[in-house]
């Protein structure tokens, strides 16, 4: 393969997920396998067999490809359950079946990660038609006044999150009501929080996003998912 040829890299060359390893274990292996075999099946990929590496830590990319599977790693690079500051950028865009997947064509988010970064930020929000759809490396949660907890519809694009798949239990026990909708400018400006769910940041509160206090300082939906995210998290 060229240089060319590996840059033109389309979205269904490659399927991925990301695991957090600590001490050699990998934190919801299971469900971030069946997540990596569903995408791998709307992208066409065929996973083969494949043993998990020994003594893994930090954050773990599991990348299967026509070469095989690949194993990388990176060290935590932030502060789990942070109070985070966000920026909404646009949201990259694909066809209607490859949106909402880890597919081979990641360097649009990884650009974005690598901006948002850079300016001292913590977070960038995807917005798509004056909606927030979904997170670089997060999943947005939104408490309203009312008690319901919004998450962006799934056919806007947004991918589905291991992290929140873990938490989604110990929201509904704690008496939230979970609502899909579309994150626009009015819930957002109502929100008494807005959480980040995802493998790098555990469940992060936002607290300004593009300049703008975001959330009335309490931290109860935050405090579930941490519970629920269990010890390994802290």
């Amino acid at each position: 393969m060229t240089c060319c040829d590996a840059m033109m890299e389309g979205p269904k060359s490659a399927v991925f997920t990301t695991v957090r390893a600590r001490d050699g274990q990998l934190f919801h292996l299971d469900l971030h396998l069946e997540r990596l075999q569903r995408h791998a099946e709307i992208l066409g990929i065929e996973i083969p067999e494949f043993e998990i590496p020994q003594g893994l830590e930090g954050l773990i990319r599991i990348r299967v490809d026509s070469t095989g599977v690949e194993f990388t790693s990176k060290p935590f690079y932030q502060e789990i359950h942070m109070e985070a500051e966000g920026v909404t950028v646009p949201a990259p865009r694909w066809s209607r079946k490859i949106m909402g997947t880890k597919h081979g064509d990641w360097n649009a988010y990884r650009e974005i990660t690598s901006e948002v970064l850079n300016k001292g930020a913590d977070v960038a929000l995807l917005v798509h038609e004056f909606c927030i759809i979904d997170g670089d490396r997060v999943m947005p949660l939104v408490l309203d006044e009312d008690g319901v907890v919004w998450i962006s519809d799934s056919k806007l694009g947004g991918v589905d999150s291991v992290t929140y798949d873990v938490c989604r239990p110990a929201i509904i026990d704690a008496g939230f009501v979970i609502s899909e909708g579309r994150l626009n400018e009015r819930i957002v400006a109502r929100a008494k929080e807005f959480i980040l769910l995802g493998t790098g940041m555990g469940a992060a509160r936002l607290t300004v996003l593009d300049d703008i206090d975001i959330g009335d300082g309490t931290d109860s939906l935050q405090q579930v998912c941490i519970n629920a995210l269990g010890e390994d998290w802290r």
